[in-house]
């Protein structure tokens, strides 16, 4: 709550000279949308191998699969629209999810290895677990604060008190991503001896679309809008250990997109 209040103040300070730079620029209304519902895209990992090693020497496979458990979704915008139309606001966005990651496979050696292979597979089967062990839970946040821009139409010669505005949420105020993933006792094996571990240091991309409708009644407003917001990254792993010695890469990469809808409230000045 103390950031949300904290946001707002910024954005209040940074909109008042502008509103104040000509008449044209002056507020003409002001509005507040809040998440109440949508549909997000499975944030779960693509299935993938994991590579079994003796003595730095590759010589066996497993599949795993990831599968996401929970999720949490939240929205709130501010936007102020001026009198030539323009829309300028801010929209906080976050989002927590938490997946669970199982073997998919048993271990098998490698076409290349033989019996050598085959030998070690079946020391790891019975050591760690075969098809159905459970490697670990990962759980991700992320929040993102969107510079919306956009362009309000006013349907009063269409249909008396209605309106439509529409735009795009630019990630130019501040965004972050963590990544924390708890391990079971086979993921403790595999992964070099971490029992758990955060990624912190991500990459990546995000947008922003949105389109409100409003119908005024005095000088109030009910609002009715669609976001949809889509994102990516990435961030670099140590292959030696960790979540990057399991699935065998030096990047832990992720995406996600959601379609949310809001109802909110409106002030015609």
């Amino acid at each position: 709550m103390k950031k949300l209040v904290k946001y707002l103040a910024i954005l209040l300070i940074f909109l008042m000279p502008i509103a104040t730079y000509a008449e044209m620029w002056s507020p003409d209304r002001i509005r507040v949308n809040f998440r109440v519902g949508g549909s997000t895209a499975d944030g779960s990992l693509a299935p993938g191998t994991m590579k079994g090693k003796s003595g730095g020497v590759h010589l066996m496979n497993a599949g795993y699969s990831d599968k996401e458990t929970d999720r949490v979704n939240s929205g709130t915008t501010l936007q102020y629209i001026m009198e030539m139309g323009m829309i300028v606001g801010i929209h906080l966005y976050s989002t927590e999810m938490v997946s669970v990651v199982t073997q998919s496979s048993d271990w098998e050696g490698t076409p290349e290895t033989g019996a050598t292979g085959a030998g070690a597979a079946a020391v790891y089967n019975s050591t760690y677990g075969g098809a159905g062990t459970t490697l670990g839970a990962r759980k991700g946040e992320s929040s993102i604060n969107f510079l919306d821009l956009g362009y309000l139409y006013d349907m009063k010669d269409i249909v008396a008190g209605m309106s439509i505005g529409g735009g795009i949420g630019l990630p130019l105020l501040g965004a972050s991503t963590k990544v924390d993933i708890a391990y079971g006792a086979t993921g403790y094996a595999l992964n070099g001896g971490l029992w758990t571990e955060s990624l912190s240091d991500f990459e990546g991309s995000a947008m922003s679309y949105f389109v409100d409708f409003g119908y005024a009644f005095g000088t109030h407003e009910a609002l009715f809008g669609l976001r949809n917001v889509s994102t990516s990254g990435s961030a670099t792993v140590d292959e030696t250990k960790g979540i990057g010695k399991v699935l065998g890469k030096d990047k832990f990469e992720s995406s996600g997109s959601s379609m949310s809808y809001f109802l909110g409230y409106g002030y015609i000045f």
